[in-house]
């Protein structure tokens, strides 16, 4: 286990975690570009579950664990709110969503992951990044 935390509901606290989180991808000697993406997908993660999933409510937490699972990294971010179906995620790349000032998070988080699932019916998110851990 890497990290784990429960981080209140509020915006100020992802920067934070992501820190500590660089801190510990740095001690894996991964490649730039690898940390990179998992530094992108994961405060994706963390701001799409508090904004969407807990809708800002600062009543409510965010659960974060990152793992380190042999040669893969695992990261899950789970909120208290309803879920949703992750069927119905709209292609941002579709001419009539491109202008659309959101709904881009997952498919990013889709393209720098080398796979991600979503569980408990939307409210959790996990991304798996496999890892080469050969610095650039």
């Amino acid at each position: 286990m890497l990290l784990e935390r429960r981080l209140p509901n509020r915006l100020e606290h992802v920067n934070a975690f992501i820190k500590e989180a660089l801190g510990q991808f740095g001690t894996l000697s991964l490649p730039q570009s690898d940390i990179f993406h998992l530094k992108l997908a994961l405060e994706e993660a963390l701001t799409n579950a508090m904004r969407h999933g807990n809708r800002l409510d600062p009543d409510l937490f965010v659960d974060v664990c990152v793992e380190l699972e042999g040669k893969k990294l695992v990261m899950k971010v789970k909120d208290e709110g309803g879920g949703f179906d992750f069927s119905k995620i709209p292609d941002p790349t579709h001419q009539d969503n491109k202008e659309k000032p959101n709904g881009r998070g997952v498919f990013l988080i889709k393209q720098l992951m080398n796979d991600v699932e979503f569980f408990d019916g939307g409210s959790g998110i996990k991304m798996i990044k496999f890892l080469d851990r050969t610095p650039d």
